[in-house]
């Protein structure tokens, strides 16, 4: 979702009396809710990718329902996701007139105009194509192609971040590690963020944050334990980890969507990668600000999150072959930087 932020903000230039909407699942709203080119996010509940979705029966109920909310509202509507069945019959069960995707078997059936299957490349370029598909239809023109995601937190979620690093007592260089990922076979074995929580507090004097969500708590409580770590898993909002993030030295995480926020807050940031495809993954960051460690196997990045052609169910080789040493490296590398403050004029990623 964070990746589809360029081509909005493309629209809104191209397009600047639109009224833009992002329809998103409740636990991401809140990303489309702090992006100022978007006028309005709607909460749809979607099922999870990889979740039984249709084959349960609750599908079609919800489907009608949350489509009565667009109904009648929007001229058109793009499916960014190249393979997206719920998001293209919800388009179509809402009657929006023009309605774009990609030549997928799952989506092609439910828009009005299918674009070939995108290249092997970044997947921020694919809300770019489709928004130049939607401009020639209006002679309009082109997008200008900025890579730049653009997130901005508010004053109550600066408010929220300040509270949460008083509260901690945070000292010291501020440096955030996220274990987590919404994928099991992107995380980087506990030990190791273990290994590199002791060495970070050893080497620069302070403490390191773990963040996380929720449902990261139990993770959290592994990777800091019996280290100077101090746990916040839990305990901020998106608002609030992006003005954490804003304020921090260093961000080390997982292929995630922390590793894009800390992007967009434009916060060096080092991204362990496995199975996902940095190549079309990346975070927006110039060169100078962000480090991609991974192990270059012969099979990797295989980019298959589900079922892998190794049979990993968690921790496959691509991930395990990561050493403690590659993160630190790579790490001391960017703390080597100057630092810059952190000002309300920083608050938006840019490349």
């Amino acid at each position: 979702m964070l990746l589809t932020l360029p081509a909005v903000g493309a629209l809104r230039r191209a397009l600047p009396g639109a009224q833009l909407a992002y329809a998103a699942p409740p636990a991401a709203a809140a990303v489309a809710e702090r992006c100022p080119h978007i006028d309005e996010t709607l909460a749809v509940r979607f099922p999870p990718f990889g979740g039984p979705g249709a084959r349960d029966g609750t599908w079609p109920a919800t489907l009608r329902a949350e489509a009565s909310k667009l109904a009648g509202r929007f001229d058109a509507a793009l499916v960014a996701r190249p393979d997206d069945p719920w998001s293209g019959e919800l388009v179509a069960a809402a009657s929006i007139p023009v309605r774009l995707g990609f030549d997928m078997p799952r989506t092609r059936p439910h828009v009005t105009d299918v674009l070939p299957l995108p290249a092997h490349r970044h997947v921020a370029f694919d809300g770019f194509d489709l928004a130049d598909a939607l401009l020639a239809r209006l002679s309009v023109g082109r997008t200008a192609r900025i890579l730049h995601a653009c997130l901005v937190p508010s004053d109550a979620d600066e408010d929220e971040g300040r509270r949460a690093l008083a509260a901690v007592r945070a000292e010291g260089p501020l440096i955030v590690l996220h274990p987590g990922s919404g994928w099991p076979l992107k995380n980087w074995p506990a030990s190791r963020w273990r290994g590199v929580a002791v060495e970070l507090a050893r080497r620069y004097r302070t403490r390191p944050l773990v963040a996380g969500t929720a449902a990261e708590q139990t993770l959290a409580r592994e990777v800091a334990h019996g280290t100077p770590a101090i746990n916040l898993a839990g305990r901020l909002s998106l608002g609030g980890l992006m003005a954490v993030h804003r304020r921090a030295r260093l961000v080390v995480t997982t292929d995630s969507g922390a590793l894009h926020v800390a992007a967009a807050m434009r916060v060096p940031a080092v991204g362990v990668f496995g199975p996902g495809d940095p190549f079309c993954f990346a975070p927006l960051a110039p060169p100078a600000r962000v480090r991609i460690v991974r192990a270059g196997l012969p099979c990797s990045p295989c980019g298959t999150l589900e079922h892998p052609p190794c049979g990993a169910v968690v921790e496959p080789d691509c991930v395990r072959a990561i050493d403690v040493d590659a993160v630190l490296r790579a790490a001391a590398e960017l703390l080597r930087t100057p630092s810059r403050a952190a000002s309300p004029r920083a608050r938006s990623g840019s490349l």
